[in-house]
């Protein structure tokens, strides 16, 4: 899959099979932009969407990871 952070056009993939949980995912997007932890705070104004098959941002984290 291809990650973007937002206001950049820059994308990066990522291996989704490398991860067991959010967790990990999240620590490993953390050090790709250097959030440095800011992906776990939801104060500090980040969050992880995707855009599923009918063209919807949602939040990644509300479905299980399998």
């Amino acid at each position: 899959m291809k990650v973007h952070k937002q206001g950049s056009d820059l994308g990066r993939l990522l291996d989704l099979t490398k991860f067991v949980g959010y967790k990990e995912l999240f620590h490993d997007l953390e050090v790709m932009f250097n959030f440095e932890g800011q992906l776990e705070d939801p104060n500090k104004g980040w969050q992880v969407v995707y855009t599923d098959d009918e063209g919807d941002m949602m939040l990644v984290g509300d479905d299980p990871w399998q």
